[in-house]
């Protein structure tokens, strides 16, 4: 298995950088809706709460960043390494352009919900807050302290930001579970080799 991509498979590198996004997207949206949903209806007590989800926003803050670093790098790594397999030759028109608009859609996401969750942290007065209130800084695993390209208290800019963020999560999880779909469909129905290709040890199935 190589490094690099081929027409028949994905290398390592792509597969990697694939599926550790992919987990960590996923996981992000689960943590993202157990603070804003979950939370208040699990927990009564205020300062428990709040405890819990400034516990839980620093945490979404550091791995949301190793997303963006990810995506860089999965940008990057596709704009050297350009050949990639494609869908079997068969396959409907209208099925490869939903498939490519899919795909470039997720990668527009992939940078958009970190960054938008940034600058919404940034504009936000618990950026720079005191007294009864925890100061949130866009600290990246407690190691350094992500610059802020806002004063701390534009309430204007963080709904903005806010709503950007929360939609972008809605489109995600639509083209997760279409992207998915997709890939069922194509393993279990038309038994071609779309999913086995990217697997870590997955082969081609014969046609």
């Amino acid at each position: 298995m190589g490094l690099k991509n081929s027409v028949e498979r994905w290398g390592t590198v792509a597969k990697l950088l694939h599926w550790i996004v992919a987990l960590l997207m996923i996981g992000l949206l689960f943590v993202g809706i157990f603070m804003v949903e979950i939370i208040p209806l699990v927990i009564d007590d205020l300062n428990d709460a709040t405890t819990l989800r400034y516990d839980l926003t620093q945490t979404h803050k550091s791995f949301g960043f190793v997303v963006f670093a990810l995506a860089c790098i999965r940008l990057i790594w596709r704009w050297v390494n350009p050949v990639h397999p494609g869908l079997p030759n068969d396959t409907p028109g209208w099925q490869k352009a939903a498939v490519n608009t899919t795909h470039y859609s997720m990668y527009v996401l992939m940078f958009l919900l970190p960054l938008s969750g940034w600058l919404m942290a940034s504009a936000s007065p618990l950026n720079d807050a005191g007294g009864y209130l925890p100061q949130v800084k866009n600290m990246v695993f407690g190691l350094f302290e992500m610059p802020d390209p806002f004063v701390p208290g534009d309430r204007d800019l963080e709904v903005i930001f806010k709503t950007v963020h929360e939609y972008a999560g809605y489109a995600l999880a639509v083209l997760l579970a279409a992207h998915v779909a997709g890939v069922m469909y194509h393993h279990f129905i038309l038994r071609d080799s779309v999913l086995t290709r990217m697997l870590p040890f997955g082969r081609n199935r014969p046609s």
